[in-house]
């Protein structure tokens, strides 16, 4: 089922990806602060896939980072997972996420579907910046990789496996660093293609 998904949300940013190539030979930008025409395919396949957009005024913001809360809005989308939503909306996973929060709904779907879990204290943080090695872990359990499985020393062994797969392919920084929404595009884009 999730090849299905993955091949199909695939074929859409390929289509994305020629639409922006064309675009961007026509002198259009999708946004005015992303002039890379990889960038704008990578970002334009995301936005038609709802996992990510612009800003009212026509940016997107590509260095802009990323919080923990808004990463797990991505995943959930990414993962065709939007219709489950409402099923918890009222459900406290991690005692600083209430359901009032704007993001409470995606952050304790993807906790219960195993792709995302909080700090040892049991806490989560929904505001702090998503690290590269957080994100990589995140996208590796949505292809169904499991820790006692990737093993080693956390974010070193993620970000390998990732590396292994062409998850981080285009990807500069260590697992420790914060991650941009342009960096985010293209693990979503790669992720894909995994």
């Amino acid at each position: 089922m999730k090849k299905r998904i993955f091949s199909l949300n695939l074929a859409v940013c390929l289509t994305a990806s020629l639409l922006a190539v064309t675009a961007g030979a026509a002198g259009t930008a999708p946004y005015s602060d992303v002039t890379d025409s990889e960038m704008a395919a990578d970002v334009e396949c995301l936005r038609l896939l709802g996992v990510l957009d612009g800003y009212a005024d026509g940016s997107f913001r590509p260095n802009a980072t990323l919080t923990r809360a808004q990463f797990c809005k991505m995943a959930v989308y990414a993962m065709n997972g939007e219709s489950e939503l409402g099923l918890y909306r009222t459900v406290t996973v991690f005692p600083d996420v209430k359901p009032s929060h704007w993001a409470s709904s995606y952050i304790n779907m993807a906790a219960r579907k195993g792709i995302i879990s909080g700090y040892p204290d049991g806490s989560f943080h929904p505001e702090r910046t998503v690290t590269i090695g957080q994100a990589v872990t995140i996208l590796l359990r949505l292809l169904e990789y499991k820790d006692e499985n990737v093993g080693g020393v956390w974010p070193d062994s993620y970000m390998a496996v990732g590396a292994s797969i062409g998850l981080t392919d285009g990807i500069a920084g260590s697992g420790n660093a914060p991650l941009t929404r342009g960096q985010a595009a293209k693990l979503f884009l790669n992720l894909l293609r995994a």
